[in-house]
């Protein structure tokens, strides 16, 4: 009914002439439009696609930078900072009275990362290679100097005679002892040897300590009362309840 009206006042205003000229450019105009109204969807789907195909480029880059920031969550650094912090505790003091107090600062902080890193023997080429050692400028010297405050403190000991590897004891043997003795109360584990305990029980804290050290502290649980000598000579042992 719409049309119908519309198209009276067209007859009733402008002659028939001009009625064969609006319809053309009335059609053009609709065409137009709905070429219009088409456009913008092929536009959106193309840029949805594009921003699923970044997502999915950037993703594995994410997870990159994720492990990475893990990884650096987990090095122990001294409370000084790095070389750029404090360039100064990065060098060996002229003075003697300054190297002496630079040594012990770095021993208190090697005892520490061993300690972390659950480091029992440290090798001269393990200390030039791991951060924040390896930012020293004199690194074997470095290295001999921070052994003799620990050697003096009696928590320290060459195991070699070239001195490249320094056994550090950031706990001692009997408190060792008696972290084995309750942790087989509990698993139930109650005959232990040094070769099962290094192979078996690999998973374990105590199964890293060197396999001499590994027999002095059974050779303890059997002072203290807490095991009895199956083979003394293999390191064999039975817990006692």
């Amino acid at each position: 009914m719409k049309e119908k009206r519309r198209e009276k006042t067209k007859e009733e205003e402008k002659p028939e002439s001009v009625e064969t000229e609006i319809q053309p450019v009335v059609e053009e105009v609709t065409e137009h439009t709905i070429d219009e109204t088409h456009t913008p969807e092929v536009v959106v789907e193309s840029e949805i696609q594009k921003t699923s195909e970044v997502v999915e480029e950037v993703d594995p880059k994410i997870t990159e930078t994720a492990a990475e920031v893990s990884i650096l969550e987990s090095i122990l650094m001294p409370s000084w900072g790095g070389a750029e912090q404090s360039e100064w505790m990065y060098g060996v003091p002229p003075r003697e009275d300054d190297r002496d107090l630079w040594a012990g600062e770095w021993a208190d902080f090697l005892l520490q990362w061993t300690e972390h890193n659950a480091v029992h023997i440290l090798s001269l080429a393990t200390f030039i290679a791991e951060p924040p050692f390896k930012d020293l400028r004199s690194k074997v010297d470095s290295f001999k100097m921070i052994a003799q405050v620990l050697i003096e403190k009696e928590v320290a000991e060459w195991s070699d005679r070239r001195k490249r590897q320094l056994r550090i004891y950031w706990r001692p043997l009997e408190d060792w002892a008696d972290i084995i003795y309750e942790w087989a109360l509990n698993t139930g584990k109650l005959r232990l040897d040094v070769k099962s305990i290094v192979i078996q029980e690999s998973g374990e804290n105590f199964a890293k300590l060197p396999e001499k050290d590994l027999y002095v502290v059974l050779a303890l649980m059997v002072e203290k009362e807490q095991a009895e000598w199956i083979d003394k000579k293999k390191g064999a042992i039975l817990i006692c309840t």
